[in-house]
């Protein structure tokens, strides 16, 4: 069940080191632990801040920050192309304009790439990492053609609310040609927790899995679910990242 946080705090925000404006949905935790990291959960292509309260409600202890991309939810569009590396340095300028200059990261889907490239580039900045659903290649094999098959994508109707054609357009194009294998194995000293669901349609568990051997000393749980998994099984997800951000 939903753990205690004070209602939601909207805000506009402008990522003044890459001129990128985004909308910041901020959860305070009533249980928050004394000195505990902010999380910032990434969210997938074309999902609002409003996916992610299912999951991120049910995380104690800490304050939990949000981002809309681009043209998603209450972020205004913005002439694009733009790549996953310049979302990257605008969520760490978001942060810190925030006050945030260390946080703990979690990235779903297409945000847990934009995760990667901020853990890689601004490895400073993230004390650990949770990657949700996701890949260290996009696009990739298996990656996308299914989404109509999986049950999760089927059950919600595909309903792209708050989502704007060029935002969901500037998130596709940010995501081809980008990869993340060459670097991983560097990535020594970010613990890493890795979550796939079995009978993910959109992002195959052959990815997660893939992201388990690639980062060194990773974590890896595999559900037994579809691509939304995270977000369906919130009572038992939420705990499980809360315990990984816990551990000493």
């Amino acid at each position: 069940m939903p753990v205690s946080h004070r209602p939601a705090d909207q805000r506009q925000l402008l990522a003044v080191a890459s001129n990128t404006p985004l909308s910041a949905t901020i959860w305070h935790g009533e249980d928050s632990h004394n000195g505990a990291l902010p999380l910032l959960f990434l969210n997938g292509v074309a999902a609002d801040n409003r996916l992610a309260a299912s999951l991120l409600t049910r995380i104690a202890g800490r304050t939990l920050i949000t981002l809309d991309m681009p043209g998603i939810g209450g972020t205004p569009d913005r002439m694009w192309p733009y790549s996953i590396a310049d979302m990257a340095a605008a969520v760490v300028a978001a942060m810190a304009e925030l006050g945030h200059d260390r946080f703990d990261l979690a990235g779903f889907s297409w945000g847990g790439a934009v995760a990667q490239e901020i853990a890689l580039a601004q490895h400073d900045a993230v004390r650990r990492l949770v990657l949700i659903a996701t890949s260290p290649v996009l696009p990739a094999p298996g990656i996308g053609p299914a989404t109509w098959m999986d049950a999760d994508v089927l059950s919600s109707g595909l309903r792209l609310t708050g989502t704007s054609l060029s935002g969901l357009a500037g998130q596709l194009m940010a995501a081809g040609g980008w990869s993340s294998v060459g670097a991983l194995g560097a990535m020594r000293d970010v613990p890493t927790l890795v979550l796939g669901g079995s009978r993910d349609m959109v992002v195959p568990i052959a990815y997660p899995q893939w992201l388990g051997r690639l980062i060194p000393g990773a974590q890896l749980i595999e559900i037994d679910g579809a691509h939304l998994f995270a977000f369906r099984q919130a009572d038992r997800v939420g705990p499980l990242i809360a315990a990984f951000l816990d551990a000493d």
